[in-house]
């Protein structure tokens, strides 16, 4: 794998490099000193390519990484240069100093106290971030003092902690120009579990959470949204611009969707609806014309359906294809061409039918069936007193809504529990 490791080199450290007088080549007098490192690129050790400089006249200046002639923590030697400064996705001391990184090796946001380079033949790389209190000790010129004395009191020895730069992912929102690209790390943001991803927003600030969602695919973002508190659900809705929340809810099942637009004001929630495909907006819709606490409002409306004439195999290929958009998996519910539900057949009888048997020879039409307004405590009697995961809802004429799950009644169920 390339850029598995930090290359090797030099270690300097960001606490020892602030403030190091810049020279320009061939002068004894600095005419400026170092205040900043901007980096670019998708490797996973990206290299430096801007420079800001302090400039004892004219106030601070960018200057392109190829300037540098000669660089360490005794003085950096730079070229006269026409060249403009490359823009920079981060600055190690506006984006990544003392403030908070994703460390994706263990999903978990970190402080930074301080970082670490390596430079080599004219390149400079970010190697690893400081967590621990040594990185700050550092800072404060103290380390090795202060380490001493808890070895002599306390036999106690202080040891740094860092984080490998290619498991770092800067969130600060800042950058120049236009902001840090995230989007570098976005797949592997994508690889975390969404109650890790969760976990990881739930710990950033405001502005941070809101740059990390903005690099995830629609999808990721979905799963991550699902599991958050519903305070955050509702800054991170309420701060997204209305297209990609609509993307993102487009993601989920309808009942999720319509759960998380309740907890916003409806104008901003009808401004998100409105964005969404006209059938996922339908299917949120109808959920949300229904009471809070009803069948109709935990109902999922993504189910297996199929006519009495299917036949087998053509079902099974049909749940191949749409596996990932079903919320009620392991029942088919079968339609007559009013879309009145006439029976159900499970996903068992069908493995166990011959491919070519039509439907309506496997189903049962002995139902039990809910209207939407039926309350959740209701629903709650019902699956234990039938042993039941499922139960479909029809509405007055027997037209065929959505189905409740088990396990929707009873996380709505469980906080009125607690209370």
């Amino acid at each position: 794998m390339p850029d598995a490791r930090p290359p090797g080199g030099t270690c300097y450290y960001l606490s020892h490099l602030l403030g190091t007088k810049v020279f320009e080549d061939g002068e004894a007098s600095a005419w400026g000193r170092l205040r900043d490192i901007g980096f670019a690129g998708s490797a996973a050790y990206p290299p430096a390519v801007s420079l800001e400089v302090a400039a004892r006249k004219n106030g601070a200046r960018v200057l392109p990484w190829s300037a540098v002639v000669e660089f360490s923590t005794r003085g950096i030697r730079t070229r006269r240069t026409d060249e403009p400064a490359p823009p920079a996705d981060f600055w190690v001391r506006r984006d990544v100093l003392d403030d908070q990184v994703v460390d994706l090796s263990g999903a978990k946001v970190r402080r930074v106290n301080d970082v670490q380079f390596l430079y080599a033949e004219g390149r400079l790389v970010p190697a690893h971030v400081e967590i621990g209190v040594y990185g700050l000790l550092r800072r404060l010129g103290v380390a090795r003092p202060v380490v001493a004395l808890l070895r002599w009191l306390f036999d106690y020895t202080l040891k740094e902690r860092f984080v490998t730069w290619r498991h770092v992912q800067v969130v600060s929102p800042g950058g120049s120009p236009g902001g840090v690209r995230l989007s570098a790390m976005a797949n592997r943001l994508a690889d975390l579990h969404p109650a890790e991803l969760a976990d990881i927003l739930e710990e950033l600030g405001t502005k941070e959470r809101q740059a990390l969602l903005r690099t995830l695919d629609p999808e990721t973002a979905a799963g991550a949204l699902e599991e958050v508190t519903p305070d955050v659900q509702r800054t991170l809705l309420t701060q997204e611009e209305p297209g990609k929340a609509a993307d993102i809810l487009e993601e989920m099942p309808a009942q999720e969707a319509a759960d998380l637009l309740r907890e916003l004001p409806d104008p901003e929630a009808q401004r998100i609806i409105s964005r969404m495909e006209t059938e996922a907006a339908e299917d949120v819709r109808e959920i949300l014309a229904h009471e809070d606490e009803s069948a109709g409002s935990v109902m999922s409306t993504s189910c297996i359906e199929a006519a009495p004439d299917d036949i087998v195999a053509d079902v099974l290929e049909a749940i191949r294809r749409c596996a990932e958009e079903v919320g009620v998996f392991n029942i088919i519910y079968v339609l007559d061409e009013g879309r009145r539900l006439v029976g159900v057949a499970s996903l068992r009888e069908l493995f166990a039918a011959s491919p070519d048997a039509r439907i309506g020879r496997l189903m049962t039409t002995h139902l039990l069936k809910v209207g939407p307004d039926a309350r959740l405590r209701e629903l709650a009697r019902l699956f234990a007193k039938y042993g039941l995961r499922a139960v479909p809802v029809v509405d007055e004429r027997g037209g065929f809504l959505g189905a409740v799950r088990l396990k929707d009644v009873l996380n709505e169920l469980a906080p009125l529990i607690k209370e």
